[in-house]
């Protein structure tokens, strides 16, 4: 069986991803965890240790230690206590580790492909070191700009689609343009900063910790970063580590707390702070996906994704929406992306052209900021098999006067879904917690005319069990109120299946199509004006015939 795998070698941590035989792709699990810190440790011997092992040396001999031997990479050599270590020698070290927990996993299979990332400004000179470091890892050796596998994570993406990519890693920021083309990804330009990353935003906060602690003691405090002790050594390291995992909560909570040694008192720390050290920065950061923008010709996007560790920090979403006016995607672990979007560049075919799957039914789910509208009540056709699907289709053609290419498409990427809209539209909003994306025609005022989707999580197999499914959405539309009707758990509409329902509001109405497909639900509400009915009838034709889940 043959075994490939895929590593994004990155400057803190790096993330392995493998797919051998018949089963699916997997993130490579090394000491329990989706991610390997890229960290080296030269001991005297000679031996060269890896990822947490050397982390837990350098607290002996930190002049041993180091924790990000991507930002040396045009150092041809490194001085690691008294030793002088070949950088390729450094780099192999981590590329060996990763690939070997791969063929441990894989039973001791050799590797077939190995794809290594790099940033996208990477030269000949750069990519030259990974290609000596990588030298008989594996039979065939591949390379792949990162925001180009970040983009193929994403396969809905259609021939012709253009995306950016931020990836705000550990040390370093990169943000690019990568359209799709008939043959495959390229990037169309690309800016990138490589002193700035989370482990800047952890010195960050620990200096903003220091004006906290600092009065109450400054030659402890002095003591603890920078004293030379074992005793300071290990303390520091904890510290580090505190304010890390600050950060981190800082993502998810509005508050936390970081312990501090005697005679210092804990440092509370709100998200606000955090914001307030950062904000230039990310300012700053969102200034390169602006430029890069500007010098690929501004082009029509069909999605901003968010990868790297520190892509969960909230402001980055938020700026990004600001200042580009598109609602960015990205996951729940964005450090993961670039190595899976690396893996289907060579564990599946190339650029293949997603069919979009037969869902099922909608969901009554209130949208407190979208606010949707009702299902069609199409005229039902007697006459059976093809000629119902022929005359449908002509007669939806009349009605809208829709012709073959008539109006220019675009794609709508989300890391759930994917979908086409009008190329005049353009995104408005959503809300990451629910996975929604809007949309809206030129000109709509807001929450007037647009068309909102929307994916939920199901516990269960909708396409095993769609009858549950079903009930789930009626119980929800029977407590939802008079201001929904017409529920059909079976109809069709876009030549697909769906469940529909119809929702009035005070200035619009909505129509809901909800369709299932497998352990998701997606529904798609698209609400009109009487000025605006016609314009979004058509295009809501458009979003649910081209919808694809990416379960």
């Amino acid at each position: 069986m043959s075994l490939q795998v895929a590593v994004d070698f990155g400057t803190s941590s790096t993330c392995v991803a493998m797919a051998f035989g018949p089963r699916p792709p997997q993130v490579v699990l090394i000491d329990g965890l989706p991610l390997l810190p890229s960290s080296v440790y030269a001991a005297p011997d000679g031996t060269l240790y890896v990822g947490a092992e050397a982390e837990r040396q350098a607290s002996v001999d930190p002049a041993r230690y180091e924790a990000h031997p991507k930002r040396r990479v045009d150092e041809p050599e490194l001085l690691l206590g008294t030793s002088v270590v070949p950088l390729p020698t450094i780099i192999r070290a981590v590329l060996s580790r990763a690939t070997a927990e791969a063929q441990r996993q894989a039973g001791g299979a050799p590797v077939d492909t190995l794809v290594l990332t790099h940033p996208a400004d990477w030269g000949a000179i750069r990519t030259g070191v990974l290609r000596q470091a990588a030298a008989g890892l594996a039979q065939r050796l591949v390379l792949l700009p990162e925001p180009v596998a970040a983009a193929m994570f994403y396969a809905s993406l259609q021939p012709g689609s253009t995306v950016a990519v931020l990836d705000l890693g550990g040390g370093t920021v990169d943000a690019s343009v990568v359209r799709r083309d008939a043959d495959g990804h390229r990037v169309l330009a690309s800016r990138g900063n490589p002193h700035f990353g989370g482990a800047d935003i952890d010195q960050l906060l620990l200096q903003h910790v220091g004006t906290i602690a600092e009065p109450v003691d400054a030659a402890a405090w002095q003591q603890l970063v920078s004293g030379g002790e074992l005793s300071d050594r290990r303390r520091r390291r904890v510290l580090h580590q505190d304010v890390r995992g600050a950060k981190e909560t800082l993502s998810r909570h509005a508050f936390t707390d970081i312990p501090l040694p005697q005679p210092f008192p804990d440092a509370h720390l709100t998200r606000s702070d955090l914001e307030q050290l950062i904000e230039p920065r990310l300012r700053d950061t969102i200034g390169l996906l602006t430029t890069a923008l500007a010098d690929a010709g501004n082009p029509q996007l069909s999605g901003l994704f968010l990868v790297g560790g520190s892509s969960r920090i909230p402001l980055v979403s938020a700026l990004a929406h600001q200042v580009l006016g598109i609602l960015p995607n990205t996951l729940d672990q964005p450090e993961t992306v670039v190595a899976q979007g690396a893996l289907r560049s060579v564990a599946v075919p190339a650029a293949p052209v997603p069919q979009a799957p037969q869902l099922p039914p909608p969901r009554v789910d209130r949208f407190e900021d979208v606010q949707p509208a009702q299902p069609k009540k199409w005229l039902p056709w007697a006459i059976a098999g093809a000629a119902v699907l022929v005359f449908a289709a002509v007669a939806f053609g009349i009605k809208f006067g829709l012709k073959p290419g008539a109006v220019e498409l675009q794609t709508i990427a989300h890391e759930k879904y994917s979908f086409e809209v009008p190329k005049s539209w353009a995104q408005t909003g959503g809300n990451p917690a629910r996975r929604q994306v809007q949309v809206a025609p030129p000109g709509a005022a807001p929450r007037t005319d647009l068309i909102a989707v929307e994916q939920r999580a199901l516990t269960y197999d909708s396409d095993a069990d769609r009858d549950r499914a079903v009930r789930e959405v009626r119980s929800e539309y029977d407590s939802a109120g008079r201001t929904f009707s017409g529920f059909q758990d079976r109809t069709t509409f876009a030549g697909r299946q769906v469940l529909a329902y119809h929702q009035r509001l005070s200035n619009a109405e909505v129509d809901w199509y909800v369709i299932f497909s497998a352990r998701a639900q997606i529904s798609v509400g698209c609400q009109f004006t009487a000025e605006g009915r016609d314009t979004v009838e058509r295009a809501c034709h458009t979003v649910v015939h081209s919808l694809v889940a990416n379960n």
